[in-house]
């Protein structure tokens, strides 16, 4: 049924393109499509989905990338060029993912690759198509029936422990792609960025994948040399500067997908910045509080042999002001750095451009443990004996400053931005994730 034949009816129902050179493609999807209600119509190569989207106007399409005569991408790019409206899901059995990224930077809204699922086609779907009526009608994003617009949940974001001021809630204008290599595996890889609906919460998942997991603590999988997520199979990792430049930025809803491992970049939170900068910030209302810390919360370091110490505890101003001491041998020597996140300028300026830092006799180590094959001498502070390798440092205090900038991501596993004082001393990812299960435990 197409939406000519539909036109009588009192609601039409979105209608859906499904482009497929195999004819038992487009009969199968379009058979799932229908069964949710959604009127179809299919072509079998580009100029025919071209012409179709000239006549009918769909709402979405689902786009196979290989085909005979225009490919995928080609047609994606016409699509848009006459009908910029319309959402574009990409298909595929044999895609790579430089094939999902150049497709989704072309406009793309999401990749599925084949064989797949009932639950993926009809997810994404979903997603697609409020997303187009996002665009063509004013929301009213306040008060208890914003709700309703969420299609995923996340357990922090509408907590209401400790309750502090009303922040609202944030996502980004429009969908961003960034390339760059990642620090442990060693990928050469893409990072996707996409807008969700309010009351959403951050999301990661993988390219052409519709499982996601929240960025919540309940979640961490392990914090050895990085803070890593996993639900059920799904798994990423080295999330702790994107978690961090969203902090700064209070972004609330957003889904990031990747190749498993968020890439490294130069080593900072700089690139990510950056980028939200060019591509902007969308207000949307609602009720996000921020976390306004209500006691004190020291972790127990009785064992410690590098005089650990963590400590989070209330304070009378705004935002999340940071105290971190790191002492080691030289040439690195005792480094204090106090920092106060109210807002992204200063953490843009201060914080992100730290990087991430390591020690030439602990590289082997790594290696032979399977992570930092992605260590380049653009990425990261390598430091010997007597000195630092293969860079200048960008502030003398440096080192300190990226162990600030991974506790302002670690500490946003929480779901809400904090505003309180931390102290910290020679304390790394696993003593965060430990200060955030208490934190999570004192809000209940």
């Amino acid at each position: 049924m197409d939406r000519l034949e539909n036109a009588s009816t009192e609601i039409k129902m979105p209608l859906i393109l499904v482009v497929d050179d195999e004819d038992s493609i487009c009969t199968s999807l379009s058979s799932v499509l229908r069964d949710e209600s959604y009127d179809t119509l299919s072509a079998h190569d580009g100029q025919a989905a071209l012409e179709a989207v000239k006549k009918h106007n769909p709402d979405l399409v689902f786009l196979d990338i290989w085909m005979p005569g225009w490919d995928g991408v080609e047609t994606l790019e016409k699509i848009k060029q006459v009908s910029p409206d319309t959402e574009v899901i990409m298909i595929s059995g044999h895609a790579t993912i430089s094939n999902a990224l150049e497709a989704t930077k072309r406009g793309a809204f999401d990749f599925i690759e084949k064989p797949f699922d009932i639950e993926s086609v009809i997810f994404s779907a979903s997603r697609a198509l409020e997303k187009k009526r996002n665009k063509h009608k004013e929301i009213n994003l306040s008060g208890d029936d914003s709700g309703k617009l969420g299609l995923l949940n996340h357990r922090g974001v509408l907590s209401t422990g400790w309750k502090g001021k009303n922040l609202g809630q944030r996502t980004i204008a429009k969908s961003t792609i960034l390339y760059g290599q990642c620090l442990h595996s060693g990928q050469k890889s893409g990072l996707v960025l996409e807008p969700l609906p309010i009351n959403s919460g951050i999301h990661f998942s993988k390219i052409g994948e519709t499982q996601t997991i929240p960025a919540f603590v309940d979640y961490v999988d392990t914090t050895a040399f990085a803070t890593a997520l996993s639900s059920n199979r799904a798994t990423v990792s080295t999330i702790e500067h994107l978690m961090a430049v969203l902090h700064a930025y209070r972004i609330t809803n957003l889904l990031v997908k990747c190749n498993d491992e968020v890439p490294i970049f130069d080593g900072s939170g700089s690139t990510i910045c950056n980028r939200l900068d060019e591509i902007g910030i969308v207000e949307q209302g609602g009720q996000w509080f921020e976390l306004a810390v209500q006691e004190k919360i020291e972790l127990n370091f009785s064992e410690a042999k590098m005089g650990e110490s963590l400590c989070l505890e209330p304070s009378a101003e705004d935002g999340l002001t940071i105290v971190y001491e790191l002492i080691y041998p030289a040439p690195v020597g005792r480094l204090l750095f106090e920092f106060k996140l109210n807002g992204k300028d200063t953490f843009k300026s201060e914080i992100a451009p730290a990087r991430t830092f390591g020690f030439m006799k602990d590289i082997e180590k790594l290696q032979k443990a399977g992570l930092a094959a992605g260590g380049r001498l653009n990425n990261f502070i390598l430091i010997g004996e007597d000195k630092v390798i293969n860079t200048e440092l960008r502030f003398p205090e440096e080192l300190a400053r990226h162990k600030i900038l991974d506790a302002i991501g670690d500490l946003f596993l929480i779901g809400r931005p904090l505003q309180g004082k931390l102290r910290a001393r020679m304390t790394g990812h696993s003593d965060n994730y430990k200060l955030v299960q208490e934190l999570q435990h004192h809000i209940g």
